[in-house]
């Protein structure tokens, strides 16, 4: 009998305390008011500019098999740039996001591409 007390008031120090669930921020929805498109020799890319040309989105295509994989440069107002991840092989398409560092936003995009 001694050992079924001691099981029981184990037991009751296992019970979990239960609260409230954590309140979760929620996230604002993105403004995205223009489309975009590019091409080069090597593929196309097209997509949204969003949040006052602070975050880009889209897809880059490679259209030729001739061994580059083309990419989106996003050009930032402080001389820098953000790269997507490139498409590869023919037929191929790749989805991408790119976000601009705190303080700057995107003012151009270009199509690059890498040998693969």
């Amino acid at each position: 009998m001694r050992f079924g007390t001691g099981a029981v008031a184990l037991a009751a120090l296992l019970v979990p305390v239960v609260g409230a669930p954590a309140a979760s921020a929620a996230t604002p929805a993105d403004s995205c008011t223009n489309n975009w498109s590019i091409s080069s020799g090597e593929g196309y890319a097209n997509g949204k500019w969003c949040n006052n040309n602070t975050k880009v989105i889209g897809t880059v295509h490679d259209t030729k098999a001739d061994g580059r994989c083309p990419y989106v440069q996003g050009n930032l107002s402080n001389g820098g740039h953000a790269d997507s991840n490139w498409a590869g092989g023919k037929g191929k398409s790749r989805a991408f996001t790119l976000y601009a560092p705190s303080g700057t936003h995107f003012t151009s995009l270009s199509m690059r591409y890498i040998s693969c």
